[in-house]
């Protein structure tokens, strides 16, 4: 029998899938760019061709190579001169990375490493929508949602079904096709168990109406004593696409690593927000991309989230 692709060790796969994820970050820009804006044909990322922010020139082919066209056209627009933001780049390079690096931390052509593909790719996006425009869209969040519910599917119809990777060296590695589960990997071999369709469901309502319910009581609490005090009260504290995000997340990794990073998101929030505080750059009404944060807080608690709860509880008995 011929070898297949999922044969090739993981430096060859992550040369392969490269510079597909170039062209998936390519097209997470278009998403980044496109889901903010108000007008719905402008939102429209199906049909209508790349064109140039600036000048709404068509990109042709040529200027629209992921990552070579940019440095090639030194920055900027071919038609119009307009400077292109390095943010471009760096989201295609991003791309590129993610699909490149989840050979080694997730067994290849798995059900957890297609998981972990999209996942990553999809904080990408809402990275950059929340930081450049303050906004989660529905359009990314429900979606993923349906989709972390479905990856549970999988595991109950074929629970025996099995692959055959390549670990380090020369070791190879038989894991679970379906699993939900963290298994090893040529640079992972911590296991962690597995998503249930009942822990993905209560991931999502727990992803929202726990910060839900936080946010309201919040709201009130402050609102309270900033009336007896003579201030202006506020609408919200945190934004609703958050608790989106928050769901999701919890669809895809299960209610407790949700929680994880809800934790460390809020630890990273107050430690960027805590010093704007202190040097009176920001306000207690400021806007803050909360989002971001439970980007970032993502990756350490699916991987360590357990190594970092055991820390945490030795540290305090």
């Amino acid at each position: 029998m011929p070898p297949s692709l999922l044969d090739l060790p993981p430096l060859a796969h992550s040369i392969l899938l490269f510079p597909f994820g170039l062209v998936v970050g390519s097209f997470l820009n278009v998403l980044i760019h496109r889901l903010p804006l108000e007008d719905a044909e402008a939102r429209n990322v199906v049909t209508k061709p790349s064109h140039c922010p600036q000048c709404q020139a068509r990109i042709k082919p040529l200027h629209n190579i992921p990552l070579v066209s940019w440095i090639w056209l030194r920055g900027r627009c071919a038609a119009c001169g307009w400077g292109i933001p390095f943010r471009y780049p760096l989201v295609e390079l991003l791309g590129g990375l993610v699909a490149a690096g989840s050979v080694w931390f997730f067994p290849v052509g798995s059900l957890v490493w297609l998981k972990g593909l999209l996942c990553g790719w999809a904080l990408i996006a809402l990275f950059f929508t929340d930081f450049t425009e303050f906004f989660l869209p529905d359009a990314i969040q429900f979606p993923l949602m349906a989709l972390g519910l479905l990856f549970t599917v999988p595991q109950l119809l074929w629970p025996t079904a099995t692959l055959t990777v390549w670990g380090t060296g020369n070791n190879l590695l038989v894991v679970d096709a379906f699993t939900n589960a963290l298994q090893p990997a040529p640079a992972w071999s911590l296991l962690g168990a597995a998503v249930t369709w009942q822990g993905s469901l209560m991931g999502i309502v727990l992803g929202y109406g726990g910060p839900w319910l936080f946010e309201r009581l919040y709201v009130r609490v402050r609102n309270a004593v900033v009336k007896a005090a003579g201030g202006e009260p506020i609408e919200a504290g945190m934004g609703m696409g958050d608790f989106k995000m928050l769901a999701w997340l919890g669809a895809f990794w299960g209610w407790g690593p949700m929680l994880g990073i809800l934790f460390l998101g809020a630890l990273l929030m107050l430690a960027f927000a805590l010093p704007l505080l202190l040097l009176r750059r920001t306000g207690a009404q400021t806007l803050l991309p909360f989002g971001c944060t439970l980007a970032l807080a993502t990756f350490p608690v699916v991987f360590y989230g357990p190594a970092m709860w055991g820390w945490y509880l030795g540290f305090i008995r």
